[in-house]
């Protein structure tokens, strides 16, 4: 104490400092309002690549360590992925934990490595969608597996079909609930957004028939329900992959949004109403984007433009020889 040192702040800062990843990363999840999907995915994260690290004061976690952690993983994705948890988790200690004179005691992130040393995969969006010409094997394909399978297993592939029509997310679509759905007024509201931002779309008829599909199949809270105890389709994946296989395209939800989105710009549909339609964000510096206000009503001649487009396709005038491709 003569020298100025207080000895109960110096044991406080050397317990802290030898605070663990884990005990970090569960400070972190508290503290932040997370999707249950991106805690899975975190958590997935944690326990594949993280998990002989958990129990280690987080302060020993170096910029080697980090270059090591990520050259190791295989899938450039999933170090990319790893590394951005860390990142956070980093983040949030630095200013999570401080000393009596403001600073931190955990200053650094040495993640930042990565950027130093120009080391981040950056791996390339997908650009995987769906062709005009392979719409009907699609929708074929689409229509052969659901006869087979189970409700749940139909549930999913009228989901399918429901995302190449409005673009929407997959965890979007099996989070729609029937008290979100105003036939009277002709619209649907997504609460459960990726920016958490609600979404208002219309009701159109090829929107109505999919709902009325769904509605005589099963009862449950959600419009695509399922045969277990959340009344929910919690893992589309393998019902996608029959569909995959069986018309040989890339159909996954999000090559159902990317086709969508690709469809929208070839038919001119406006960049506001796009964004829109897809519950895209602008920028807070575009002003314009601020003024307009598009409604349910404002984007209904755009969506059935698309699905229309959609539709053409998908029951043109050659399905048939394209059909029997398929079989």
């Amino acid at each position: 104490m003569s020298d100025g040192i207080n000895p109960n702040e110096q044991k406080r800062v050397e317990e802290i400092s030898n605070t663990t990843l884990g005990e970090v990363y569960k400070r972190y999840k508290k503290s932040r309002n997370l999707k249950t999907k991106t805690l899975y995915g975190y958590d997935g994260v944690i326990k594949r690549h993280l998990s002989r690290f958990v129990e280690q004061p987080l302060r020993d976690i170096s910029r080697s360590t980090i270059l090591a952690i990520h050259a190791e993983i295989p899938s450039k994705a999933q170090a990319d992925l790893t590394m951005r948890v860390l990142r956070a988790i980093f983040n949030f200690a630095r200013m999570e934990f401080f000393r009596e004179d403001g600073s931190s005691i955990f200053p650094e992130n040495p993640v930042e490595v990565l950027s130093h040393r120009k080391q981040w995969n950056n791996v390339r969006r997908k650009q995987t969608h769906l062709r005009p010409g392979e719409l009907p094997v699609f929708y074929q394909a689409l229509e052969s597996v659901k006869a087979q399978e189970t409700i749940t297993g139909q549930s999913i592939c009228d989901a399918m079909f429901f995302a190449l029509l409005t673009g929407l997310r997959r965890g979007e679509i099996f989070s729609l609930r029937w008290d979100d759905v105003n036939t009277k007024a002709a619209i649907f509201t997504v609460y459960d957004t990726k920016n958490g931002l609600p979404l208002e779309l219309p009701i159109t008829k090829y929107v109505e028939g999919i709902f009325d599909s769904v509605s005589e199949r099963i009862s449950t809270a959600y419009v695509f329900g399922a045969e277990n105890d959340y009344g929910q389709v919690k893992e589309p994946k393998k019902v996608v992959a029959k569909v995959k296989k069986l018309s040989e395209t890339h159909c996954d939800f999000h090559d159902l949004r990317r086709t969508f989105a690709t469809t929208a710009e070839h038919l001119d549909i406006g960049t506001y109403k796009l964004k829109r339609l897809m519950n895209h964000t602008t920028g807070r510096d575009d002003v314009t984007a601020g003024y307009t206000i598009l409604t349910a009503e404002t984007l209904r001649p755009s969506a059935e433009k698309i699905q229309s487009h959609f539709m053409q396709f998908m029951k043109s005038s050659n399905i048939i020889s394209i059909l029997k491709a398929v079989r």
